[in-house]
């Protein structure tokens, strides 16, 4: 079977649309399919990556022209390579993909797995103040009714659609009116062989500049207003009034606007000395800065099923999340981490002195998360939901 991804983000890895591409793409690989991906950078090149045939094509400008310019090349490459090797399946990646980036038959079937959506993501960021927003999100606001209509009519063309979530399901049919039975749910994976527990504390600490003394809690996330940055800073002055040696790590890229609007509000709540901006954390860094670390904290407004917190997960670390979108679904209440509501810093801060308090808990939530992704989360496992799904739509295409 001749499969093509379609995607801006791949390699290296830019978010979580890059991760779910790239390591389903490489399990396809090994188990023997043909895999293409199309995705976006600065250059257009071709690369094998882990055996995965990469076509990178042009895509630069604020996040409106990339997205323009990245389809139009997208639209032109699936052309070229369809009729070299005449794929059976187009996979392709909402909402980061329109609906003119897919040529009509460009494969003999086309899948689109929905990460989240642009409707979902507007109803999310508008309730809070626009002055918070990136130059990103304040474009999306803005031709949101534009990019639905691409979105929509890709998800129409599509002979099924992936959804990572119950919750993104519930999008789907509640904001777009798609049928119920073409929506297939499967979960996003995680590598637990690369980020696992158990391993080497102290010198990663060491290389990564961080004392043993001092307990870690991180969040890893891009700083746009939807991932809480701002929730989080406004709960560490409660916390360090009682835990003194708490470093707070954040991992991430930002406009730099924004980075300074978050360093300014350290200093305006006294907290500099307690946080750390790492900025943009390569891939095969991030399972070190995991391990080095003892909480891992999410207080998102919005995420459908995010990576991240499966990558804390199935290294052993204790989460907490809020309540929104697909977090519940994996992510249970004293089970394997804590849930607050969005945007509450005081209830942020009181779990993460619970966990503080007792080391003990910690470690059982942290465990049972470990097992949790072992059991459910494990890309093999997730790799052959969608294996299983190809297999179906081929065969009724």
């Amino acid at each position: 079977m001749k499969i093509c991804f379609v995607s801006p983000e791949y390699f290296p890895i830019s978010g979580g649309t890059g991760a779910y591409v790239y390591y389903l793409s490489r399990k396809l690989q090994k188990l023997g399919y043909n895999v293409h991906v199309v995705a976006r950078h600065t250059v257009d090149s071709t690369e094998i990556v882990d055996g995965v045939n990469v076509n990178y094509v042009k895509g630069v400008g604020n996040s409106l022209t990339r997205y323009w310019r990245f389809a139009r090349a997208a639209s032109r490459k699936l052309k070229e390579l369809n009729r070299k090797f005449g794929f059976d399946i187009v996979h392709s990646n909402l909402p980061l993909v329109p609906s003119f980036a897919i040529p009509e038959k460009s494969a003999n079937a086309l899948i689109s797995t929905v990460h989240s959506t642009w409707k979902g993501e507007a109803e999310a960021i508008r309730r809070g103040s626009r002055r918070k927003l990136n130059p990103n999100e304040k474009l999306m606001l803005r031709f949101n009714s534009l990019l639905r209509s691409y979105e929509k009519k890709l998800m129409k063309r599509s002979d099924a659609l992936i959804a990572v979530s119950l919750y993104t399901k519930k999008e789907l049919t509640e904001l777009y009116d798609i049928d119920e039975e073409k929506i297939h749910v499967v979960y996003n994976g995680v590598d637990t062989q690369k980020f696992r527990p158990n391993r080497e504390r102290a010198g990663l600490r060491l290389e990564l500049g961080l004392e043993e003394k001092h307990k870690i809690i991180l969040c890893v996330g891009r700083l746009y207003y939807r991932k809480g940055i701002t929730i989080l800073l406004k709960s560490i002055p409660e916390v360090v009034q009682k835990f003194e040696d708490v470093r707070f790590i954040i991992s991430g890229k930002g406009f730099k606007k924004n980075e300074e609007n978050l360093r300014k509000l350290t200093q305006e709540l006294d907290i500099e000395k307690h946080v750390m901006f790492l900025g943009y954390v390569p891939d095969e860094k991030l399972p070190d800065l995991y391990a080095a670390s003892d909480i891992f904290v999410l207080p998102a407004l919005y995420e459908n099923f995010p990576f991240a917190i499966l990558e804390a997960q199935s290294t052993g670390l204790p989460v907490i999340s809020t309540k929104v979108g697909g977090i519940p679904e994996f992510l249970r209440e004293n089970k394997n981490g804590f849930l607050v509501e969005p945007g509450d810093p005081e209830q942020l801060a009181q779990k993460i002195m619970t966990l503080l308090k007792d080391p003990e808990l910690a470690e059982e939530l942290g465990k049972c998360g470990r097992n949790l992704v072992e059991e459910k989360f494990a890309w093999p496992l997730i790799t052959n939901q969608v294996v299983d799904l190809y297999q179906r739509i081929s065969n009724t295409s």
